[in-house]
């Protein structure tokens, strides 16, 4: 991957704020616009990334954009270029200047007023950075069990615009009182959260489920993390009675980091030690990723 560190701190920057690159153009994130006929805006007909960026350089950058890659092929969309998405990041970070961001990697269909693929026009890329200020496992999150995954045509494995799942499940959860939903499917089976992997700590090891779900990158980190560092971590089937005898609870994402899990369903959860572990690892991952220092290569095989 380009080195988007010396690309995003070229020139002189006034100040920190919310940027959109879309159509070649460096602008404002208000400013922002997609005509109301592109596929994405219409039908959420887009696969997207969204990447944690320090000091200017994107953390795990190649496994993020691979993953939009695939995503692209599983849902029958050509592959963006990557170099140019990597070209397009830089810039959309220079105009940003946060310490840390959140890049959100958005590759539509293009334009088109009928359903049909064959009626498609060219792909459209929308790089979004916005200054990140959540420090990992700064606080706990609630958690409340919603039945249901995402369902639809659209694979699991495919990290799609089509969120409409998660954003009614959200919406219950926030009902119930809680942070976001734990989503569990028709054979009782847990999946991940409405935005975020999860993370179950029994006295084996360290178990995130798998099925139906979208392998997070960084959960993958962390994974990688936690086993550096002597912990067992597993991946495979989890039932909800597994989840609520769990010791320990945390979910892993780009924004959040790790976040301890401090309530299901209202009842409350003690944050241990693992997940206090995961948080310190990860949270040294980030400070050398911000300084350009080496680290392993991510063992990311989902998706």
């Amino acid at each position: 991957m380009m080195r988007v560190r010396e690309a995003a701190t070229a020139g002189t920057i006034a100040q920190v704020r919310a940027i959109a690159w879309i159509d070649g153009a460096v602008v404002p994130l208000d400013e922002a616009r997609v005509p109301i006929t592109d596929r994405g805006f219409l039908w959420g007909d887009h696969v997207f990334e969204v990447i944690r960026a320090e000091a200017g350089r994107l953390c795990d950058g190649d496994a993020h954009l691979a993953r939009l890659v695939r995503s692209a092929a599983l849902v029958r969309m050509s592959a963006p270029d990557v170099e140019a998405v990597e070209r397009a990041i830089a810039a959309t970070l220079a105009a940003c200047a946060a310490r840390s961001a959140a890049v959100r990697v958005i590759w539509t269909r293009g334009e088109a007023r009928t359903l049909s693929l064959a009626t498609a026009g060219a792909p459209r890329l929308v790089i979004i950075a916005e200054p990140l200020a959540l420090a990992a496992g700064a606080r706990g999150i609630r958690l409340a069990v919603v039945r249901g995954g995402r369902g639809g045509l659209v694979p699991a494995a495919a990290k799609s615009g089509n969120h409409l799942g998660s954003v009614l499940a959200l919406a219950a959860a926030a009902d119930a009182g809680a942070d976001d939903a734990l989503l569990v499917d028709e054979q009782d089976r847990v999946l991940e959260t409405a935005s975020a992997n999860l993370f179950l700590v029994e006295p084996g090891g360290v178990v995130t489920p798998s099925g139906a779900l979208l392998a997070g990158v960084t959960g993958a980190r962390v994974a990688q993390l936690l086993r550096a560092t002597g912990h067992t971590v597993l991946t495979g089937a989890v039932s909800l009675d597994r989840v609520v005898a769990a010791t320990e609870l945390f979910v892993t994402s780009s924004r959040r980091g790790v976040m301890p899990v401090v309530a299901l369903d209202g009842s409350p959860r003690d944050v241990g030690p693992v997940a206090r572990a995961a948080a310190t690892a990860y949270g040294r991952w980030l400070e050398a990723c911000a300084e350009g220092r080496e680290t392993a290569p991510l063992a990311y095989t989902g998706g």
